[in-house]
This record gives structure tokens, sequence and C-alpha cells, in this order.
């Protein structure tokens, strides 16, 4: 009978370790949570932040290199000559934008002056 107990908590300890070691967290379950259900994730062949929408699929390759928040818009970098605006409540993207057409974009968007922008915190 101690035998059949040792069997048996010898089979339980393997099942949680490959349990335990199932639901370690991966590279790709860390994202930036945006409103309205979009994400910044590390994803493409690069691996380089980009925009997502949880229920649909990539919304800005990327690579997202700065952006802030401003209620229910997103808006940012995505090289050094390169700005986008997104609306999360409508869905609306402005991608490939100039510096001006950026400010013009947020001036239609009632937001005043340049946000400061901050790279998106992702590990690597």
């Amino acid at each position: 009978m101690n035998m059949l107990r040792v069997g048996t908590l010898g089979a339980s300890a393997v099942l949680i370790a490959i349990g335990i070691g199932g639901c370690a967290t991966s590279r790709a379950d860390f994202v930036v949570a945006l409103p309205n259900g979009y994400q910044i994730v590390r994803g493409g062949k690069a691996d380089e932040p980009m925009i997502v929408k949880r229920s649909g699929g990539v919304v800005l390759p990327g690579p997202v290199e700065r952006y802030t928040v401003l209620r229910n818009v997103v808006v940012g970098k995505v090289s050094e000559q390169e700005y986008f605006v997104l609306d999360t409540s409508t869905g609306d993207l402005g991608k490939g934008l100039t510096e001006s057409a950026y400010n013009e974009r947020l001036k239609s968007l009632n937001i005043n002056g340049s946000p400061e922008l901050s790279p998106p915190v992702l590990p690597k």
C-alpha cells in the first residue's frame, strides 16, 4: 500500500511540474494595453513593437519607436520623420504623417501642442 502512495505522489509531482512549466509567461504575453482593445506588442519578422487590435489583426506594423495616449487617441513616431495618429474610438488611423500633417491631425482632434512621446516598454 505504501508503494502505491509513493508512485501516486511521484506521478502527481511530475504533473504539477509540467503544469507550472506550462504556465510560465512567454515574451509574447507582454503587451502595452491601449484604449478600446488596442495593444502594443512585439511581432513581425524583426520582433519590433507594433499596434494590434485585440480582436483583430495588425493595425500599425511599426516599429513604434515612441508614443503616448491622450484620452482615446494614440499618437507617436515610427521613424525619425514619420508619425501616426490612431483614434481608438473610431479606428481612424493616420500613418506615414510628416510633422506638419501630424500637428494638423492633432489640432483637428482638439489636441494642442506636440505631446511628449516615450518608447514602449516591452521586454525583448
